[in-house]
């Protein structure tokens, strides 16, 4: 038996209320437990084999991309079996703390994520298993979800994508679009003919993507949920076969570039994301996407990538940090860096860089310098050792 857990989501218009049930592996044999969750969200019980059991908020903690988080310990007389932990709460988008991105609760739509803590993260034990339960949810649609219509609830989870990415839409509401290569779920009737952009874009960057910049590989149906107007700001992601956005583009090349660089990330990813080392993963998708646009002679979706970012260069930190932490502008950084490298060194030195990071097994950037070393292209190697410590 492996370590579960089960979250039964309720939500009202503006707030939810969850029943965290942990079933701990036969081989747990500890009376301490401890989680983190939302500093914002109330606890109202939590139990350890089904008996109230004492915690306390051992310490507050902020890591990177989510809010302020509590850190909750749980001690019991024996060991714990199970425990139920029961709290409530809100957790939306706030741009002016710059927190809980890409998360809100409405009538209309639901967005939950990871980068709330909605849920308990950092446990003290790894959890194998696990599954959300949204009870009567006739009314609504779960992207990614399955329907069970003898309880009238939808489940989400343990099917090998993140579990804790739940947008729910109104069916009165919902309009989707649909091929062979992706569905768009949206509220907005007026944005349709952004949704068919989008779709057409997609596939021209596949195009260049898959077998041609980087290896080819099986690229499953793409399911994007996009939530305008409920959130207009913090972006997108994509984890995996989901994608998650606040716009699909107002303009052609905000259109393209968002689908360049997140379907980057399925080959440019897997440096650590909370250290500098993210430089990796987010310039090398940003220069997919830049090579895309070459490759296009697509000059106004170039511009539109780049000139921001040389505006904002000046004002930025080294990419490498100090103290191994993850610096404010670490994208803009290296985009301009490997820019300033397509000017010096050509666009082949450029696209061996970013194949290269995809392919490697080790995503850091020592393992990097080694591979543009074995490779012979020291001239590489050392402009980007001398260009991650500029200021």
């Amino acid at each position: 038996m492996e370590t579960t857990m089960l979250l039964t989501l309720f939500l009202s218009e503006k707030d939810f209320k969850v029943t965290a049930d942990i079933t701990f592996d036969s081989s747990f044999r500890e009376k301490q437990f401890s989680f983190c969750i939302n500093n914002d969200i109330s606890i109202l019980e939590i139990k350890a084999n089904n008996h109230p059991v004492f915690y306390e908020i051992s310490e507050k903690i902020q890591p990177t991309f989510r809010p302020l988080l509590k850190k909750i310990t749980v001690a019991n007389k024996e060991a714990i079996k199970t425990i139920t932990i029961i709290y409530t709460g809100a957790v939306a988008y706030s741009p002016e703390n710059q927190s809980c991105w890409h998360n809100i609760i409405t009538r209309d739509i639901t967005s939950l994520s990871w980068y709330s803590s909605w849920y308990p993260q950092n446990t003290s034990v790894k959890i194998i298993h696990d599954k959300v339960v949204i009870p009567k949810g006739d009314a609504h649609f779960v992207v990614k979800g399955i329907w069970d219509e003898a309880r009238h609830s939808w489940e989400y989870g343990d099917k090998g994508y993140d579990p804790f990415n739940i947008v729910m839409y109104r069916k009165e509401k919902l309009n989707i679009l649909s091929n062979q290569h992706m569905n768009i779920f949206f509220n907005d009737e007026t944005i349709r003919e952004n949704a068919e952009e989008f779709m057409s874009s997609y596939l021209n960057v596949l195009n260049f993507y898959n077998g041609n910049l980087f290896a080819k590989k099986d690229i499953p149906v793409l399911d994007v949920a996009c939530v305008f107007p409920a959130i207009t700001t913090g972006g997108g992601y994509r984890r995996k076969d989901f994608m998650w956005c606040t716009t699909l583009g107002s303009k052609k090349e905000e259109t393209a570039w968002l689908n360049a660089h997140e379907t980057a990330h399925i080959w440019c990813s897997g440096a650590k994301a909370d250290t500098w080392e993210d430089w990796l993963n987010e310039t090398t998708a940003e220069w997919a996407s830049l090579l895309f646009a070459l490759d296009s002679e697509n000059t106004a979706l170039f511009d539109f990538i780049v000139k921001p970012k040389l505006q904002r260069y000046s004002f930025l930190p080294s990419i490498q940090s100090a103290d191994g932490s993850r610096p404010d502008g670490v994208h803009d950084k290296g985009t301009v860096l490997f820019y300033n490298m397509y000017k010096a060194l050509g666009i082949d030195a450029v696209r061996k860089v970013v194949r290269l990071f995809s392919d490697l097994e080790v995503k850091t950037t020592t393992s990097l310098l080694s591979a543009l070393h074995a490779d012979k292209r020291n001239d590489i190697a050392e402009f980007i050792q001398e260009g991650i410590l500029q200021k």
